[in-house]
């Protein structure tokens, strides 16, 4: 993923990208890697969202 990005470390943010200067088969390759990362995102919650749901239960007893 970070064949496209620039990251700002300190501030955990991504700088945007001028897409005007992709071709078509950049544009398509950035999406496919963006698709990937919503899902390992998605992924990363529904662990969180299990965990907190888990330590709820636990404390309530």
């Amino acid at each position: 993923m970070t064949d496209f990005f620039e990251i700002d470390e300190k501030n955990k943010t991504i700088k945007i990208l001028n897409l005007d200067e992709f071709s078509i088969e950049d544009l398509s390759k950035y999406l496919k890697e963006l698709n990937k990362e919503i899902e390992r995102v998605k992924f990363e919650v529904q662990k969180k969202v299990s965990v907190k749901k888990d330590a709820e239960e636990f404390f309530k007893k």
